[in-house]
């Protein structure tokens, strides 16, 4: 199962039972190719009307928060620019063609596309081809390699889906001040999972890989405190860039704009930036949490002190991705996902496969929770290596070496420094509220770690764009 779609279906599962979801830096990937500055301009030097008596805003970040936020005050009739650091727009939107196919090094699914999630509508409009990728078509193997059966497996998977209904009950009505690491949770009620390999490989590929952080930061009360939208998750198989791409069409973008410090007081804001200040009535901040945590951003005066409690409570993901391509498909084409039950937590524990969707014999792995760190401090070579020593074992000795690989490094991408934010222990959902107030009703925060309901997927970043407009519009 995957990530958001896998805890909605337990969910409604365990309803029944009991009773009762982005990534990255050109520099980093160096087979990054930016398609985005040779199919449009996004400038307003055609607009003809004069901006001089409009309301000005300057948006902070070219990411889904960042574009949403401002087609919608550019629509409304206000000024806007947005000022971007990298060479590049979409944030952790980021779509690489290098392999010979479209890789998401960051976001890779619209996570349960139906109902009223604005991103399916975008998509469509922006040409996007939808594939839905089946959480059902997987195949499961042990630490040596050997095929696990469907008995097995779907025995420990409702022992798996039983324990985390369990866990949410027994946490829900909890005070901050008892919580406790879900990792703790679990070896305190259930001890006799410490050493089941498969429900070990479940919590690191349902339970981490969904949070973004490791079983021991994740809070046992808050960590699946978020809410989804219907239907089962799909990728857009010619490049989910397209929609950044989309949203982008027309607005006022300054690339390779880093800013530096953002100065406010009653009469509007100031920005510095690598390529001078700006100024305007109102700033919108969509700046991700990783940068704030780092402080990077000095701003004058200083955040309230809770939103600066909040930026360090709150946890930020440390998931990365590592593709492969092989002159040969020497696996099952016709299955989405495997499953390795690995002996180190979170390490080349699910391999998805791109021939379902696309005729390129890859396979696209991850690197979850504290191993998605862990990671990043590895040789290519070395990442290789340990990727292949899997394989091997699965699939036999004689399979191919890969032809080409690309490797993510979220963690250390100065313009992330991480995935996706999570409910830290010590955290609760009201710090991910505190994170979307406003300052002195000139600043504005968006971003995906501003959403309470939806944080961690693109259409939580979208919405809180849509949020903080809508506050500047009603000013």
């Amino acid at each position: 199962m995957f990530r958001r779609n896998f805890l909605k279906k337990l969910s409604l599962a365990t309803l029944g039972t009991l009773g009762g979801q982005m990534i990255f830096s050109p520099y980093i990937f160096p087979f990054f190719k930016n398609n985005f500055n040779n199919q449009m301009e996004f400038s307003q030097e055609n607009d003809l009307e004069d901006d001089a008596e409009k309301t000005s805003v300057l948006v902070i970040g070219a990411g889904m928060a960042g574009l949403s936020a401002a087609r919608t005050l550019k629509e409304e009739g206000f000024k806007v620019t947005i000022l971007e650091a990298q060479n590049r727009i979409g944030g952790r939107v980021a779509t690489d063609y290098s392999l010979g196919f479209p890789m998401e090094l960051g976001a890779g699914w619209i996570h349960g596309p139906e109902g009223n999630n604005p991103i399916t509508p975008i998509a469509n409009k922006a040409g996007g081809k939808l594939y839905e990728t089946n959480d059902q078509s997987i195949e499961f193997f042990d630490e040596n390699g050997k095929a696990l059966s469907d008995e097995s497996t779907d025995k420990l998977y409702k022992a798996y889906q039983k324990m985390i209904a369990e866990l949410e009950k027994k946490y829900e009505d909890k005070e901050i001040s008892e919580d406790i690491s879900l990792a703790d949770a679990i070896k305190k009620h259930y001890p006799q999972y410490a050493n089941d390999a498969f429900m070990q490989y479940q919590l690191s590929a349902y339970a981490e890989f969904d949070a973004g952080g490791g079983l021991n930061d994740l809070s046992a009360i808050g960590w699946q405190g978020d809410s989804n939208f219907p239907g089962d998750d799909v990728i857009l198989t010619n490049g989910y860039e397209l929609v950044p791409n989309f949203l982008a069409k027309g607005l006022d973008i300054k690339l390779n704009c880093k800013v530096s410090e953002i100065s406010y007081d009653k009469t509007g804001v100031e920005v510095t930036t690598s390529k001078g200040k700006f100024e305007a009535d109102y700033a919108v901040v969509t700046l991700p949490l990783g940068v704030l945590k780092k402080n990077i951003v000095k701003f004058d005066p200083e955040l309230p002190t809770e939103k600066k409690r909040a930026i360090q409570k709150v946890g930020m993901g440390k998931i990365n991705k590592v593709a492969l391509v092989f002159d040969k498909c020497f696996w099952n084409p016709k299955t989405q996902y495997f499953g390795y039950c690995s002996p180190v937590m979170g390490m080349y524990n699910y391999f998805m496969n791109t021939r379902t969707f696309c005729n390129i014999n890859a396979l696209v792995t991850f690197g979850i929770g504290d191993f998605g760190l862990t990671l990043e401090s590895h040789s290519q070579e070395k990442i290789k290596n340990d990727i292949m020593n899997i394989l091997r074992k699965i699939f036999g000795k004689n399979i191919p070496e890969p032809s080409k690989i690309l490797v993510t490094k979220w963690n250390n991408d100065p313009y992330t420094y991480g995935a996706y934010s999570y409910c830290a222990v010590g955290s609760s959902l009201k710090d991910f509220e505190e994170l979307g107030k406003s300052v002195q009703k000139k600043l504005f925060f968006a971003g995906e770690h501003t959403s309470r309901k939806y944080r961690a997927t693109v259409h939580g970043a979208y919405i809180s764009g849509q949020r903080v407009a809508k506050q500047i519009i009603d000013l």
